[in-house]
This record gives structure tokens, sequence and C-alpha cells, in this order.
């Protein structure tokens, strides 16, 4: 096999795991697609379950342990306690920055994608058909994504 083959092969290769368009690549790994109504329903799900039901189970855990502490307040139990729940609201707050943060990325998503189309076709000038000037109105192509 010579250069030339094995260049081409690998670049024949290159270019059937790099499609973009949504279909995924030959070689059966994750793709590049989305979806605007799993993303909605992803935040719906951080909004109204996973959010609140975090915080209520955050409060049961600190209830119950502050009634322990106040059980063994004169024991070196109630010490430990104390600080494992220090901990415990450490984590708690940890966790819930982080899903507030992932909801945050889900939803400003779609802007993302737009802004870097919007920038991208900023990049080309439009003509008008036949080639006779600038086209000041839409692009005759316009993205998909900022249906949403």
């Amino acid at each position: 096999m010579t250069f030339e083959d094995e260049w081409a092969g690998l670049r024949a290769d290159a270019v059937a795991r790099t499609r973009l368009n949504g279909a995924g690549g030959t070689g059966g790994g994750p793709d590049l697609s989305s979806s605007a109504a799993k993303k909605r329903s992803a935040v719906t799900a951080l909004e109204q379950h996973i959010e609140p039901d975090s915080q209520a189970a955050g409060r049961v855990a600190d209830e119950t342990s502050e009634a322990a502490a106040r059980g063994f307040k004169d024991w070196a139990t109630g010490a430990g306690i104390n600080e494992a729940l220090k901990g415990w609201r450490e984590s708690v707050k940890a966790l819930q920055t982080r899903l507030s943060a992932e909801k945050a990325a889900l939803s400003s998503t779609n802007r993302l994608f737009l802004g870097a189309d919007s920038g991208i076709a900023g990049q080309f000038p439009l003509l008008k058909p036949g080639g006779s000037g600038p086209l000041n109105a839409n692009p005759p192509f316009p993205s998909r994504v900022s249906g949403y």
C-alpha cells in the first residue's frame, strides 16, 4: 500500500466520522444532533422536580440531623453530628449550584447556536441571484435553529 492510498483511506474515514448534519458518523459514536424539545423537557424537569425535590431532601436530612445533634449535645456524638451536618449542607449547596448551572446551560444552548450561526453567516457575503451584487434581505438558507 502506498502512502497516497493510506492517506486517502484515512481522509475518507475522517470525513465519514465527522458529519455534523445530525445523522451521526458511521463510527457508531455520539453525534452532535440536538433536540430543542428534549432540552425544554430537561429544563422543565429540573425546574419542577429535580431542584425542588433535592432541596426538600436536603431539608429533611438537616431537620433529622439537627434533632439528633440536640439529643446528643453533651456527648462527642453531638459534636460529630454537627460537623457532619456542616459537610452535608456544603454538599447540598454545591448540588443546587450545579443543577442551576446545568439548567442555565440547557436554556442558553439555543442562543449559543443561533449566535454562532449568525457570526459565521456574517463572514460570507450574500449575493443576489445571478451574482449582481450584495443581498440585503434575509439569507436564502436560514438556520433551522432560528425557529426554536
